[in-house]
């Protein structure tokens, strides 16, 4: 039997990540951009799991779609400003907080780690138990 030869696979070792700023800009990195085609993307439209406390990305090239925010490319990587969706549920941050990025069947990719989110939902405290609209909201 003759011997064969064993040549590891390629890997860069790096894994899709994407920061979120406290401004509401999502940026997605190099690893990102080629492993889910943002280069070629135009628009985003963006989605919360609130059970999950993950946020979804469903890119697409039609400006028309329903809650289409634009890409914006610098370098090789693309970023998307949506201050609104963070106010919408809740979600900020205090300094930049950087997600590992993952595929999701439903909306084409994911931002893995929101539950590490340091904050907390408007409507729910830790346990996932609603909270009153008096303002309140529960400490984490």
């Amino acid at each position: 039997m003759a011997f064969e030869k064993f040549i590891p696979p390629q890997t860069s070792g790096v894994r899709p990540r994407a920061t979120i700023r406290p401004s509401g800009l999502i940026s997605f990195d190099a690893a990102t951009v080629e492993t889910f085609g943002l280069d070629t993307a135009s628009y985003a439209v963006l989605y919360f799991d609130k059970t999950r406390k993950m946020v979804g990305v469903q890119i697409t090239k039609n400006e028309g779609d329903d809650g289409a925010l634009k890409l914006s490319r610098r370098r090789r990587s693309v970023s998307l400003k949506a201050p609104h969706f963070f106010d919408l549920y809740g979600l900020s941050f205090e300094e930049a907080q950087r997600f590992d990025v993952g595929h999701d069947p439903e909306v084409v990719y994911r931002l893995d780690t929101i539950s590490n989110f340091d904050g907390a939902l408007e409507d729910e405290d830790e346990s996932g138990n609603e909270v009153s609209d008096d303002g309140l909201e529960a400490e984490t």
